[in-house]
């Protein structure tokens, strides 16, 4: 679970996903982005630089294309950001198209291989499922608002149960009754969206850095409860 096969490999690209002219959702908007762009992809398919060797004191921020930082130069992401932030090598776990059960396998891999101290993870679209190995929009066998509710809570409180610190996100517009969600879990961080990258869909830096913040405020509680 530790890759991504479909970016293993590829080279660099000004483009990727949305974020192009023809699949942006505001050609003005990415017409007059003036910030450069590049996606590069290490050894394992993430947009990140190759891992280190001692993996014992990193954090892992585990997400969707908005961890990926789609439509961003990739020193503005938020897990670029939060390492630049806390001094700490933070490993970029982010793929496009995620689901939250793929994301839920995946944390429990680095669990199982690394004993990690923290992970951030940022869920994503609560529609979104893993079928027969895939991430898909929906799973067509199981779908309406209460499944996928469902499906997102046995994955975030399987996730919750394992023996690390987890700082729980999710992004902008990832289901449709959100103050729910923050009245009954707590611990869940939901954010609003404050710019836009070149895509017009994912967030930009403004967004990231606030994000940044909110993890800090999170670990410092972390901090305060182990004293």
């Amino acid at each position: 679970m530790l890759n991504v096969e479909n970016r293993t490999g590829v080279p660099e690209t000004k483009t990727s996903g949305l974020d192009t002219l023809e699949y942006c959702l505001d050609k003005d908007h990415f017409l007059s982005y003036t910030k450069d762009i590049s996606y590069r992809y290490n050894s394992k398919g993430f947009r990140d630089t190759e891992w280190p060797v001692d993996m014992s004191d990193v954090i892992w921020c585990v997400g969707d294309s908005f961890t990926v930082g789609i439509g961003q130069p990739y020193e503005e992401t938020w897990p670029y950001l939060l390492g630049k932030t806390l001094g700490k090598r933070c490993i970029n776990l982010g793929e496009d198209g995620c689901s939250n059960d793929t994301m839920a396998l995946r944390i429990k891999e680095i669990c199982k291989l690394h004993s990690p101290k923290l992970i951030v993870v940022m869920w994503s679209y609560l529609a979104r499922r893993r079928v027969n190995g895939d991430n898909t929009s929906h799973d067509k066998k199981d779908f309406g608002v209460d499944k996928d509710l469902a499906n997102f809570l046995k994955n975030y409180e399987t996730v919750n149960s394992l023996p690390t610190n987890i700082i729980n996100l999710l992004i902008p517009f990832a289901f449709e009754n959100i103050e729910m969600l923050k009245t009954k879990y707590s611990n869940l961080i939901c954010f609003a969206q404050l710019d836009y990258a070149r895509d017009h869909n994912h967030f930009d830096v403004k967004t990231s850095k606030g994000v940044v913040q909110l993890i800090e405020r999170r670990i410092k509680k972390f901090d305060n409860s182990s004293k």
